[in-house]
């Protein structure tokens, strides 16, 4: 097999028996136009012995990657939802900077990014997988040859699949500074990949947090799992009380009593379905104060951090179950063998703490994210109330799914809720509603809400979610915004080789002008032609004569400066 230019002279390359009888040529273009590849049959020398037959030619073209090393890497838009890009580490080699990954294999087909960082410090990079679906990356401060690992900033497997994701919620970064990625294929591997970064803008405080913490309404089950600690360290030596450990993926909760009464609880910690399961669960309850304060000051006034056995006679008659249970005086119980049974003493509701304000942080101390039940009993009806807070809002987001927004979001408890209504605006000033969804009026447990805008802004859009309780009062989320481009239309380029000039169908009418833009393969702009507003179906014809032979690309732009469409073409 071997390679001509349409200029006849020497081959350009040529190979025989590359793997076993099978040939192959790689090789790198230096100019633009039309290369020949001639197959031939080896006959042993006997020019007479040629006889016909069939033979499979592949041909596969690979662009070369301009971010193979750090000099060049790409810049990506730091956006509110995830919009992912397709990028490549066809042909990468290894770059050999330092500091190397701190996780992974070798970043031997590694290609880099940059990125700002937004106000707030924080964002999300998610990678998902194309023809490449193992990959790893590694964030890294600074600049090209004078970077820094960023602590925590090394991924694997910790997205979709094989593919890896790096959340910054609670690891900030340094605000309106430039940072650099590095991502390469587990083992060389080598493919595409889609790769986004964004900041949603509104980040409600984690349960694992005091500040973040779920209210209990009511004598309900909670039931609850964690494999996350938090964003603030809550607990130390002054207010930790029994809970040695400080704080181990464990869960915040806060609670305020309606009438004076006792208050009762089981923990227990099970395998997601209700069965008791072998696992090490503790907690420490703070209060009461007049209002919410975290982190929660002095020693809490009831705290357990027993591995209770299975002990005949103590409540349940099961191992490890903890909680505040009848018939115990203690106040904090540590770990002291078979005769521990991991319960204290109940809560005594007096009339003066009527109203006020208790946390509770339950601790999973074997660091297992196993589930846990929580069940309350009280000695008076409806003794606990929302009033810590009504609704809690856990999550408000928005996404492009196909031609629509999705927006989403997630309450942890309702109580006396209405109904929620979904604004929009285009510049983040003016909202108009376009649409309600009910509300669970009260629960105690997840519910997911979602509602799609069908009709967006070519542009950037403004959403904000209104929540309206029965007492027509309301409250509104953070604005969160979100680009949304349309569909690209397609643009066919007729003859395609070309030689002389290109027709371009403009099918749909305008009432504005166009600008149809030509571009080389290296990004240059080799020709821009105006196209006035058109009525229905149209075309365009657009010269070519004085382009030189090659492959061009093609975008029609609209006077709103939005991407309309695009295109590619050959000129012969």
């Amino acid at each position: 097999m071997t390679l001509y230019n349409s200029s006849g002279g020497a081959s350009l390359a040529f190979n025989d028996d590359f793997c076993g009888l099978r040939s192959q040529i790689t090789w790198t273009a230096t100019f633009t136009g039309t290369v020949h590849v001639l197959v031939d049959r080896w006959t042993g020398g006997n020019a007479c012995a040629h006889t016909g037959g069939c033979a499979t030619v592949s041909i596969t073209c690979n662009v070369p990657i301009t971010n193979d090393d750090c000099s060049g890497a790409i810049d990506l838009p730091v956006t509110a939802s995830c919009v992912p890009e397709n990028f490549s580490n066809l042909l990468a080699t290894a770059s050999g900077t330092s500091p190397a990954p701190t996780c992974s294999s070798a970043p031997n087909t590694d290609v880099w990014f940059r990125f700002t960082i937004p106000a707030s410090g924080v964002v999300r990079i998610l990678s998902s997988s194309g023809s490449l679906s193992d990959g790893a990356m590694q964030l890294y401060s600074g600049t090209c040859g004078s970077l820094s690992l960023v602590t925590g900033g090394c991924d694997d497997d910790s997205g979709p699949g094989y593919m890896p994701y790096l959340d910054r919620r609670c690891a900030v970064l340094t605000p309106n500074t430039t940072y650099y990625l590095r991502y390469w294929g587990y083992g060389g591997a080598t493919g595409t990949f889609d790769l986004c970064v964004y900041w949603p803008g509104y980040f409600p405080e984690p349960v694992e947090d005091c500040t973040g913490g779920r209210t209990i309404c009511g004598s309900h089950s909670v039931s609850n799992a964690t494999d996350y600690t938090g964003c603030t360290v809550d607990l130390n030596g002054s207010n930790r009380g029994c809970l040695a450990s400080n704080e181990r993926q464990g869960t915040w909760f806060h609670f305020s009593p309606n009438n004076t009464g006792t208050m009762e609880f089981l923990l227990q910690p099970t395998n997601g379905a209700g069965s008791p399961v072998d696992m090490d669960y503790d907690f420490a309850i703070w209060g009461p104060t007049t209002s919410l304060s975290c982190p929660p000051s002095g020693s809490p006034i009831r705290c357990s951090w027993a591995y209770p056995p299975n002990v005949p006679g103590y409540p349940g008659n099961v191992a490890y179950r903890t909680g505040l249970a009848s018939g115990n005086d203690d106040l904090s119980e540590t770990d002291g063998g078979a005769f521990v049974n991991g319960f204290v003493q109940p809560i005594t509701v007096a009339a003066t703490d009527v109203g006020k304000v208790y946390a509770m942080y339950v601790d999973n101390f074997d660091i297992s994210g196993q589930t846990f039940d929580l069940t309350w009993t009280f000695s008076t009806p409806g003794m606990l109330d929302c009033t810590v807070l009504p609704v809690e809002l856990v999550d408000f987001e928005a996404k492009v799914v196909d031609e629509v927004i999705e927006l989403s979001w997630i309450t942890q408890t309702e109580s006396n809720s209405s109904h929620f209504t979904l604004e929009h605006s285009v510049d983040a000033t003016d909202f108009k509603p376009i649409g309600s969804l009910s509300a669970a009026g009260n629960s105690f447990g997840t519910i997911d809400y979602s509602f799609d805008d069908p009709d967006p802004n070519n542009g950037v859009n403004y959403y904000r979610l209104k929540q309206v309780d029965l007492d027509g009062t309301f409250t509104y989320t953070d604005i969160v915004p979100i680009e949304f481009k349309k569909s690209l239309a397609t643009l066919v380029p007729r003859p395609n080789p070309a030689s002389s000039s290109i027709q371009i169908d403009l099918p749909e009418s305008s009432a504005g002008s166009c600008m149809a833009t030509i571009y080389d393969t290296g990004g240059r702009i080799v020709r821009s032609v105006s196209i006035p507003a058109w009525i229905g179906p149209s075309f365009v014809n657009i010269p070519l004569n004085d382009l030189e032979v090659g492959s061009y690309m093609i975008q029609l732009i609209g006077n709103d400066q939005m991407l309309a469409g695009r295109g590619r073409f050959i000129k012969e």
